[in-house]
């Protein structure tokens, strides 16, 4: 058994025990992503498929069919961890159940490139999956934090007994933090729509202030946005805090703390700053709260306080506390929405072209037809296949074909409009999804993609990939389903190759 090992402790091991030659002479080149260790089992055993075995298997299509007896029963135990290797043919005998079912496909003969870049993807799932575990573990965080509130309760309710002479008072706190515990539940959520709505009519009434704003901020272009705010008199949409440093969020972002001011002059004394508040006249008080929300170890958005009833002060000892605590509620939920955003994003993206990938293409899709069935628009679908990929690959490697691939996506994206949908349909298809366009127009940007193709060649290094593409058309009768159009537009890129490449072919009519 022999095995490649980084100098640091790895995580993920990648066992290949497939005998397939190209594999083994990559597999010893592979660049070897960190936490990653790479292993090599010949011939393939049962021993390596016990449950708490290697992360990932590299079995041969062919070894795996002659299986017989215990290992093919550890090779159908542990077929989710299993990588099938071999040839297209090999592969394809495997069967449609047992290739559903596997970690992933490698179509041999493979070089170290093509290996490398395999082996980094599978090391950005592995961590996209750890992530999502970890949104999970933030979830539960966020309801130990609730029980803790309710806990809370308990005691000073206990308090508020044993201390009569404060029971106006402490019966306040206790409504506050009743109030409080019942608002995290409804921050508690993946719905920013309704985070947005507690900031700003919620909250702010549990605080008795009249005027509320909420802010998030790009860390990338140091900038505010406006979320939501009360009604009233305009405030800024949008702050560049390097062009307004004397703002007050400025101020509060820059420090990562709470600014509760009573008096503009007597807080700028205290503090030795000088503030410069915008649009003065909108507020009747000087009176503020101004919050920043922190969450994944950085300032996510600032939530502005205003203008407490009757003209009066914020409270330090009420009405902080309450805005302290659910502010930490605040900012850990808008963090917990972002991560979920990218994590939903990169599920619907090709990781090699950038382009949406089949599931975000079928979700623009049933929301285009959707829309095209409710309000009678034209709607119409481009299928694109890559001529010859396979000669490219064989002929100049599988970094090759991949420049030919992402070549193509640039193109495709750069030709189309800001609504349309490409995607990476899978292998050397690319799907376009084209929301208010009939067949017609949709000839036309087919034509044009043919053209850009043949100004336009790929490259690798000073290396021309000439290729070219056959397109399918179809435009969307609102009485079929969604199955048949795809069937149509796909038959009619067939149509195109089998009459030569290098054209469109109509699903509804013959010709270029």
């Amino acid at each position: 058994m022999a095995s490649r090992e980084p100098p640091q402790e790895a995580s993920v091991v990648i066992l290949a025990c497939a005998a397939d030659p190209s594999l083994q002479r990559a597999w010893a080149e592979a660049r070897v992503p960190d936490g990653f260790r790479l292993r090599t089992a010949l011939p393939l055993a049962a021993e390596p498929f016990r449950a708490d075995g290697p992360t990932l298997i590299l079995v041969g299509a062919e070894e795996a069919l002659a299986a017989e007896g215990a290992l093919a029963d550890v090779l159908a135990a542990a077929v989710a961890r299993c990588v099938w290797v071999g040839s297209a043919d090999a592969i394809e005998r495997l069967g449609a159940e047992r290739l559903a079912e596997a970690y992933d496909i490698l179509v041999t003969p493979v070089t170290p490139g093509l290996v490398s870049r395999r082996l980094a993807d599978w090391s950005r799932q592995i961590r996209r999956t750890a992530a999502l575990a970890d949104f999970g573990r933030r979830a539960e965080d966020l309801a130990a934090r609730n029980d803790r509130l309710a806990a809370r309760i308990a005691e000073v309710e206990t308090q508020a007994e044993a201390l009569g002479h404060e029971r106006v008072r402490l019966d306040r706190v206790i409504a506050r933090i009743r109030q409080v515990a019942r608002l995290s539940r409804e921050i508690n959520s993946l719905d920013l729509d309704r985070i947005v709505r507690v900031c700003i009519e919620e909250l702010p009434a549990l605080v008795e202030a009249q005027r509320a704003s909420l802010y998030f901020y790009d860390a990338a272009n140091d900038r505010l946005t406006l979320q939501g705010r009360t009604p009233g008199r305009p405030i800024a949409d949008r702050v560049d805090l390097a062009q307004n440093p004397r703002s007050p969020m400025a101020l509060a972002v820059r420090r990562g703390e709470l600014l509760l001011i009573g008096e503009f002059r007597a807080f700028e004394q205290a503090r030795e700053v000088v503030l410069e508040r915008e649009f003065p006249e909108t507020y009747a008080t000087a009176s503020c709260i101004i919050v920043p929300l922190k969450g994944g170890g950085r300032v996510r958005g600032v939530l502005n306080l205003a203008d407490k009833k009757g003209g009066e002060r914020f409270d330090e000892e009420i009405d902080l506390p309450v805005v302290e605590q659910i502010a930490e509620l605040i900012g850990a939920s808008i963090y917990n929405v972002e991560l979920y955003q990218q994590m939903e994003r990169r599920a619907k993206t090709d990781p090699l072209t950038g382009l949406a990938n089949r599931r975000g293409a079928e979700e623009a899709l049933a929301r285009e037809s959707d829309r095209s069935r409710r309000y009678g628009v034209p709607l119409s679908l481009l299928v694109l296949d890559v001529d010859g990929l396979k000669r490219i690959n064989d002929h100049d490697g599988h970094e090759a074909g991949d420049a030919v691939l992402t070549h193509m996506a640039a193109l495709l994206a750069e030709t189309v409009r800001s609504v349309d949908s490409p995607a990476r349909w899978g292998g050397d298809e690319f799907l376009v999804v084209l929301p208010d366009t009939n067949g017609a127009q949709a000839k036309r940007l087919a034509r044009r993609l043919l053209k850009r193709v043949h100004e336009r060649p790929a490259r690798l290094g000073e290396k021309e990939l000439p290729a070219t593409i056959s397109i399918g058309v179809a435009e969307y009768d609102r009485e079929e389903p969604l199955e048949h159009l795809v069937r149509r537009v796909d038959q009619a890129m067939y149509d195109a190759k089998r009459a030569g490449r290098d054209r469109v072919s109509d699903a509804d009519a013959s010709g270029q």
